[in-house]
């Protein structure tokens, strides 16, 4: 039978909607097996960071974790940053499944969260980094920071409270009641507290409390006396 303008147009009329399944199909076909097959970076050439968004939400924070892999990580192969919001009925469980499946190295979390994984023993011990040098703590009150076993009554540090570092706020992120913890199953404990030891040592400061520091162009001249 010939075929005719007529037949194509009733024929896509009644069967488009199986073009568009295959076109479903095919879409997910090589999605799936492009992430299956690209390249990911080793659990020990990368660090990932995250970080519980405030009231204004994240902005630029992947601008802070390329600056850090250029300054003090560049053998690394990923350092990214991300600000992670909770959805109010499943974000508890969200957290527990990234921390199980070992998602994220750093975190930046609200005191109850850490508290809820320091409890599950989900978080490293701190103070050895400490004692090393690794990480620098000098001023900074880390009583929020320390967790103790109910169970055995053993009191450890595994969180660096973030109220003493304005300069998280200029990203968006919490400060107040905000803790910075390392999941235990990281993958990459070196440079997880590198980049954990840059924050605590760059982010003592805020670029509005920078600002308001900064002498104005009046108080900059030199001071004169008045000559008799």
């Amino acid at each position: 039978m010939p075929i005719t303008k007529n037949k194509i147009r009733n024929h896509f009329h009644y069967s488009f909607w199986k073009y568009l399944v295959l076109i479903a199909i095919a879409l997910f076909g090589w999605n799936l097996i492009y992430t299956s097959t690209r390249y990911q970076s080793p659990e020990n050439l990368k660090v990932e960071f995250y970080a519980e968004a405030g009231a204004i939400g994240g902005k630029d924070l992947q601008a802070l974790a390329d600056q850090i892999h250029t300054e003090i990580m560049p053998e690394m192969e990923e350092v990214t940053a991300s600000t992670i919001t909770y959805d109010q009925t499943y974000g508890d469980m969200q957290l527990t499944v990234w921390v199980s499946a070992g998602q994220g190295d750093v975190y930046l979390l609200s005191g109850t969260r850490f508290k809820s994984l320091a409890s599950n023993e989900a978080l490293m011990d701190l103070q050895p980094y400490i004692d090393n040098g690794t990480l620098n703590v000098d001023g900074l009150d880390l009583s929020k920071g320390y967790y103790t076993n109910t169970d055995t009554g053993k009191k450890t540090l595994v969180g660096i409270p973030a109220d003493h570092l304005p300069g998280l706020a200029d990203y968006g992120l919490i400060t107040n009641d905000g803790v910075l913890c390392v999941l235990v199953n990281n993958g990459n404990d070196a440079y997880s507290m590198k980049f954990l030891n840059y924050l605590l040592t760059h982010m003592r400061t805020s670029d509005s409390t920078a600002l308001a520091a900064s002498p104005s162009p009046e108080s900059s001249s030199p001071a004169t006396t008045a000559i008799p």
